[in-house]
């Protein structure tokens, strides 16, 4: 990867549905040069996906609560991480280290809803859990960006 490349991934990160025309200015490269790295960071993984960002709030997802997991054994962690792939409300799912086995970050329409979800993963091996509700977002990056390789 070289500046221009990291140049690129700004910009798309900034505005994925960016169009290669509007970014010749941007980057002092021809369309066919720009389609070209970006499939290239495609191809190599580091372009994984292109999304939309939601308002939680306004599509009626007004609960966002992170969850803290133990389970109560090992084996029954494929249990839970099924019902963290089907359900589109679980936003983020990582395994990390300390007491806890897990967090997630789940959103909701309701705090009643939340207990629902968390009820279902109770019956799944949960031993012990801890909820953290968010009260504001001061800032949120999707997207791990490269560093710049010159100042």
């Amino acid at each position: 990867m070289d500046n221009i490349d990291i140049k690129l991934i700004r910009h798309l990160a900034e505005d994925a549905s960016q169009t290669a025309s509007s970014l010749v200015s941007k980057l002092n490269l021809s369309v066919p040069a720009i389609n070209k790295r970006i499939a290239k960071l495609r191809e190599e993984g580091i372009i994984r996906k292109e999304t939309i960002l939601t308002d939680s709030r306004k599509v009626g997802k007004s609960v966002t609560a992170y969850l803290l997991i133990v389970l109560e054994h090992f084996d029954t962690s494929d249990e839970l991480l099924k019902i963290v792939e089907a359900d589109p409300d679980i936003l983020e799912c990582y395994a990390i280290s300390g007491e806890y086995d897990y967090i997630l970050k789940v959103c909701a329409e309701s705090i009643d809803a939340l207990e629902d979800k968390l009820l279902v993963m109770k019956k799944k091996g949960i031993a012990k859990s801890n909820t953290m509700f968010t009260l504001r977002e001061y800032k949120f990056e999707p997207t791990a960006l490269p560093d710049n390789k010159e100042e």
